[in-house]
């Protein structure tokens, strides 16, 4: 009943995603990364606050274990999103979305020492296809091995950081839904954003007040921060929940490489940022690596 919905759930939430490397790295031309993770979280937490008050979700922690909770807030946004957002000032947003790509082959690899499950042959091989892949994007970092100049070697390893933060924060997500509902996760995820990253702001000093942190700021950039408050962070969550309740987690895989080509053309078409050879090479490895290593025959354990 309603599969359409659930596609059409599935194209705009990675749709969404794919766009946000494009959006922050636009907002990074009016914010400090410190400041614009904090804007962003801030929102989050203000709107999924507003949806508990009005009893649209339901929060409850009392009694529950936080170890668990903890975890998940360290990897993701704390690590996540410290080391995408330093790494989109390096690096083409076309690039950021290659190597985030590699997520499903990267979580699929440490369920095995951390969820005890198996990989098949064919698994094997999308994995080490989906690490090539990356690599390859590494090395097109380097001006050295011919990448595009404003891709630094750093830049690109910071991204790349980020993407094994998410695998964490996949797997021990995955363990914590046992007792966390997913509006729990999210909110404590937001909350725990908003409080690291306002202290930053405040050792960053770089003004005088909070209302200080909007100056200069551009209506572009504030509707980027909208963006990644609101659409990023609540409403896709909301719509990754949907595809995911009609969807077999298999079929709903499929989404997680449409935000890569996403993240792709917008950086090509909207920011005029190259794609050579060596990134048409990675992003072959990768997207094939991920279909490979998502693939399960009927029976087989399913990792998301």
């Amino acid at each position: 009943m309603g599969s359409w919905k659930a596609y059409a759930a599935g194209i705009a939430w990675s749709s969404i995603f794919g766009l946000s490397f494009l959006v922050t790295k636009g907002a990074l031309e009016a914010f400090s990364p410190v400041t614009l993770l904090f804007l962003r979280f801030a929102l989050a937490t203000a709107a999924l606050g507003a949806l508990a008050l009005a009893g649209v979700v339901k929060l409850g922690y009392r009694g529950k274990p936080k170890l668990p909770l903890v975890l998940i807030c360290v990897f993701q946004p704390i690590l996540y999103f410290t080391l995408e957002t330093f790494g989109l000032r390096e690096v083409a947003s076309s690039t950021a979305g290659l190597v985030i790509g590699a997520l499903p082959a990267a979580v699929a690899a440490l369920s095995v020492p951390l969820l005890r499950e198996h990989l098949s042959g064919r698994q094997v091989v999308g994995l080490v296809l989906s690490i090539a892949g990356v690599a390859l994007v590494v090395l097109a970092g380097d001006a050295g091995a011919g990448g595009a100049a404003h891709d630094s070697l750093r830049g690109v390893l910071l991204v790349v950081g980020a993407m094994l933060s998410a695998a964490f924060y996949n797997v021990y997500s995955r363990k914590a839904s046992v007792r966390y509902t997913p509006a729990e996760t999210t909110f404590a995820m937001m909350a725990t954003g908003a409080l690291f990253f306002g202290l930053l702001v405040i050792v960053e000093g770089a003004t005088s007040s909070w209302a200080g942190l909007f100056s200069g700021a551009t209506p572009a950039a504030l509707g980027a921060v909208a963006y990644l408050g609101i659409l990023s962070s609540v409403v896709a969550f909301f719509l990754v929940n949907l595809s995911l309740s009609r969807l077999k987690a298999a079929q709903a895989s499929i989404f997680g490489t449409f935000t890569t080509l996403v993240s792709l053309v917008a950086g090509v078409l909207l920011r005029g940022e190259p794609f050579g050879l060596i990134q048409v090479l990675g992003a072959s490895g990768i997207v094939l690596g991920v279909w490979m290593t998502n693939a399960r025959n009927a029976r087989g354990p399913q990792v998301s």
